[in-house]
């Protein structure tokens, strides 16, 4: 092996150049209630939760709005557990405010129709620059398909799902190697956002999903080591759900509350959004001591 290393004297003065002209580097624009999330090319984002917490709902409301506010974005969506015409259900629903329910069993109103009409239609500008990966679900087939599309924001709904590479390995060999291969993407300019599974917590009464924390990814530690940020979705006492940041490589750690309705599969501001007795995610953590910054 060829040894590689920058010395200082070669890296400073490129380094000095690109600050004095000022220029801030590229990232992407989310809206309310996740403008604060830091999504940029190179970054890989964990997002985990129990099921039924609304980690789908929460990235394809972040994807759909991330290609809306950003024209540079190309997005592809990989989703084990649901079919791209299930995916658009929902997509559906939040934009148009029509329960996901009526979409799915197409028993729609003709305003509820008329609604999801308008909904589908401002979604032209930006259809081309969105795709649902088909099976099969392999992390090969995620970075092909995201070649050829020239995807540069990737969405993989959930990591423990995907098949990649040996497929002799066991579980936990197979999830390092799949945290390697996110990484690449990283490195090759794509923002990666990823769904995971994480494990039920012990305790007295039993197995449950309180007190969900950063080595709670299900799987392998190279999760955790492997991501910039993680966040998991928490539910609040007040009905709403906290994007509980357990880590953030290059910035305060800073959590995101939000409310969450179900119907609709919509997150809004904490407080904001309605149809929360619906919810079916695990009870309230309890709450955490004082946070330390960084990864």
């Amino acid at each position: 092996m060829t040894p590689a290393f920058t010395t200082a004297a070669d890296l400073f003065g490129s380094w000095f150049a690109d600050v004095e002209r000022g220029e801030p580097p590229a990232r992407f624009k989310l809206a309310d209630p996740f403008e604060a999330l830091d999504v940029r090319p190179g970054r890989l984002i964990l997002f985990g939760g129990a099921p039924g917490g609304g980690k789908t709902a929460a990235l394809l409301q972040m994807g759909i709005d991330l290609v809306r506010l950003n024209e540079s974005a190309r997005l592809l969506v990989a989703n084990v557990e649901m079919s791209p015409v299930l995916l658009v259900d929902r997509i559906a629903s939040r934009l148009s405010a029509v329960p996901v329910s009526a979409i799915v069993d197409r028993t729609l109103t003709p305003d509820q129709l008329g609604r999801v009409r308008a909904a589908v239609a401002s979604l032209e500008p930006v259809a081309d620059r969105l795709a649902f990966l088909n099976p099969p679900h392999s992390l090969e087939h995620v970075a092909a398909a995201g070649t050829a599309f020239g995807g540069n924001v990737l969405i993989l709904d959930y990591i423990q799902r995907f098949a990649v590479g040996d497929s002799s390995k066991d579980k936990r060999e197979q999830l390092e190697t799949a945290v390697t291969v996110l990484r690449r993407f990283c490195d090759a300019g794509a923002a990666v956002l990823v769904a995971a599974a994480v494990a039920r917590q012990k305790g007295k009464g039993g197995s449950t999903y309180n007190g969900l924390n950063l080595a709670s990814f299900r799987g392998s530690s190279e999760l955790e080591f492997g991501c910039d940020s993680a966040y998991l979705l928490i539910p609040d006492d007040s009905s709403g759900v906290v994007f509980q940041c357990e880590k953030n490589r290059y910035w305060a750690v800073a959590d995101v509350r939000t409310s969450f309705d179900p119907t609709r599969q919509t997150f809004g501001p904490a407080g904001e959004v309605s149809g929360l007795d619906g919810f079916d995610a695990a009870t309230p953590a309890p709450t955490r001591g004082k946070k330390a910054k960084g990864g």
